[in-house]
C-alpha cells in the first residue's frame, strides 16, 4: 500500500507569504490542519485572511514557502452565496455534480436531499436566487459545497450578513454535518465568538503584514458548547495582549487576578507578549 493511503490527510501550510505588488500581506504563515477538524482563522479586515483561504484553495499562485493539501475532495463557500440568477435554487446546488458528469435525474436527487438537510423545501428549491431571502440563500450555498461530499470545506465569513437566529441555525446544520462525515473545514471570520463556537483551534491573525500572533485549541467539542461557555471563553481571549493588538483595541487594565484560568489550551506565537491577569467575568 503507497504511504500516502496510511495515513488521513491533511493540510500543511510552511513559512507561506504572499505579496501585491510591492505590498506584503502574508508573512511566514505555519498551520496545519488534520481530517475531522475546524480551524478558524480570526483577524481585523486587512490581514489577509481571504488572500491565505484562497491560496490554500488553489485559487491563488503560491509564491513562496510550502503548501501541501492532501485532501482530494475540496469546496469552497465564499462570502457572498454567488447562486447563477438564471437557474433554479435546486440547479444551483447541483451545478457542482453537472460538472463532475453525474447525470441530471441523480444529481437534481442529491440536490433535493442535501437542500431539505439545510431547510429548503420543495418550492424554495424550485425558486429563483432573486425569490430567495438571504437566508435561504446562504444555506443554498451551503448545500452547493455539501452535495460534493467534500472532505474539506473553505468558508470564506459566508455567515457574515446574517442575523443572529440564522446564523445559529447554520452553525448547527454545519457541526453536524461536519461531525457526522469527518469533514476538515477551513473557515475565515472577523468575528472571534464565531470562531470560538465553532472551531477546535483559532489562529488569531494580525495585519501589515499578515501573520499568525496567537493560536490555542478548545479543550471541548463544539456541538458540546453553550453559549455561556462561548460567551466566557471570548470575554477570556480578548484579555490576551497578542489579541487585543491584533484588533486594535486598547491594553486590558493591569494588577487584576483572582486565579482565573482561561479554559483553552493556548500557545503563544512568536513575539506574543505574556498574557495579562484576568478577572472572572471581566468583559469587552
Amino acid at each position: 500500500m503507497n504511504a500516502e493511503h496510511t495515513h488521513a490527510p491533511r493540510l500543511e501550510v510552511r513559512g507561506l507569504s504572499h505579496a501585491y505588488a510591492l505590498k506584503t500581506v502574508l508573512d511566514a504563515v505555519d498551520l496545519t490542519l488534520e481530517a475531522g477538524r475546524v480551524l478558524a482563522l480570526v483577524g481585523p479586515s486587512g490581514c489577509g485572511k481571504t488572500t491565505l483561504l484562497h491560496l490554500c484553495a488553489g485559487l491563488l499562485t503560491r509564491q513562496s514557502g510550502t503548501l501541501a493539501n492532501g485532501f482530494r475532495r475540496p469546496a469552497v463557500m465564499f462570502q457572498q452565496p454567488r447562486l447563477l440568477p438564471w437557474k433554479t435554487t435546486r440547479d444551483n446546488i447541483a451545478i457542482g455534480l453537472k460538472a463532475a458528469g453525474v447525470q441530471r435525474g441523480e444529481r437534481l436527487a442529491r440536490a433535493d436531499a442535501i437542500g431539505q438537510t439545510v431547510g429548503l423545501d420543495a418550492l424554495a428549491l424550485g425558486q429563483f436566487p432573486h425569490a430567495l431571502s438571504g437566508g435561504m440563500q446562504s444555506r443554498a450555498a451551503l448545500a452547493r459545497a455539501l452535495v460534493l461530499a467534500p472532505d474539506l470545506l473553505l468558508m470564506d465569513e459566508p455567515f457574515a450578513a446574517l442575523d443572529i437566529g440564522l446564523k445559529g441555525q447554520l452553525h448547527r446544520l454545519l457541526l453536524e454535518h461536519q461531525a457526522e462525515r469527518g469533514l476538515a473545514v477551513l473557515m475565515i471570520t472577523h468575528d472571534l465568538m464565531e470562531a470560538i463556537r465553532l472551531a477546535d483551534t483559532v489562529l488569531v491573525m494580525a495585519a501589515e503584514p499578515g501573520r499568525i500572533v496567537h493560536r490555542f485549541t478548545l479543550p471541548t467539542p463544539a456541538r458540546r458548547r453553550d453559549d455561556a461557555a462561548v460567551y466566557r471563553t471570548t470575554a477570556e481571549l480578548l484579555q490576551v495582549p497578542a489579541v487585543r493588538a491584533s484588533f486594535g483595541l486598547e491594553a486590558a487594565a493591569a494588577g487584576i487576578s483572582d486565579g482565573s484560568v482561561l479554559p483553552l489550551h493556548a500557545t503563544p506565537h512568536a513575539g506574543d507578549a505574556p498574557a495579562a491577569p484576568r478577572k472572572k467575568g471581566h468583559s469587552c
